[in-house]
């Protein structure tokens, strides 16, 4: 129990709270979750929807966190789904957060386009909370995503969630807002190396750092860190034909490990 509560302890230390703390992919969690300058998959829709106008290819994934710090009541997953089409990128998604007490659930309808060379992207949520004895209530939240390219080897991102400043149940408890801005710089094709700060509204600025690196065109090495609080994170992705396959690991010195995997088909 002492666990459980320093978890959530945390959780508000770092200004995560509801329907924030669950960020999906285990890609972009091997890298710290600094995530919001590249956005070059389907992981967009979770951290920045503008991102999502890279697709070139359908793409599906699914991703699941069995227990993290050890504990399976905060075990979180999700799948995300983007159609490239003639008029812009179309995503679809949901993801799950919580045990049989208290449980988030989340849908989004995400739409990208390219506009004048600037990846422009929006997330329509659904999100709906359950409490054990105390009913259900739900709301929808609106995030904004862009993604601007710099020059050929640095990218600009920005991504603001809930900016409708939605509430949610009798109490009209008002969901997180936060804003990110990232870049990422890819002095090599196989290398690139990301920064985020995540800000989120009364609360300190989070700093992020992490980078990806391919040995060979099969197999990635992934790592990371962010502040507030601290944690450190590494992985590993391996692609095979129209697979590929990830997995992060992240480490909180106080509450320990929390493992993650991802599976997307393109």
């Amino acid at each position: 129990m002492w666990k459980i509560c320093l978890i959530f302890l945390l959780f508000t230390k770092q200004a995560a709270g509801g329907f924030e703390r669950t960020e999906m992919g285990a890609r972009p969690a091997g890298c710290g979750n600094a995530y919001v300058g590249i956005a070059d998959d389907v992981s967009a829709i979770f951290y920045n929807v503008g991102g999502l106008a890279n697709l070139k290819y359908k793409q599906l994934s699914i991703f699941y966190s069995p227990q993290p710090y050890g504990l399976s009541e905060l075990s979180f997953g999700g799948v995300a789904c983007g159609l490239p089409t003639s008029y812009g990128v179309f995503g679809i998604s949901f993801r799950r957060y919580g045990f049989e007490l208290y449980r988030e659930l989340s849908g989004s309808l995400a739409y990208s386009n390219i506009i004048t060379g600037i990846h422009l992207g929006i997330n329509l949520n659904y999100h709906t909370v359950t409490i054990s004895n105390y009913g259900s209530a739900g709301t929808i939240g609106i995030d904004i995503g862009i993604l601007l390219p710099l020059m050929d080897v640095m990218r600009l991102g920005i991504s603001l969630k809930n900016v409708n400043s939605p509430t949610i149940g009798r109490s009209s408890e008002k969901l997180p807002q936060s804003f990110t801005t990232g870049i990422a710089y890819l002095p090599f094709e196989n290398l690139c190396l990301m920064l985020d700060v995540y800000k989120e509204t009364s609360f300190e600025p989070s700093p992020r750092f992490g980078f990806e690196y391919w040995i060979v065109d099969a197999v990635g090495l992934r790592g990371g860190f962010c502040n507030e609080p601290a944690s450190y994170s590494s992985g590993i992705g391996i692609r095979y034909s129209f697979f590929q396959i990830d997995y992060g690991v992240s480490i909180q010195p106080v509450l320990g490990w929390t493992h993650s995997f991802s599976v997307t088909i393109q």
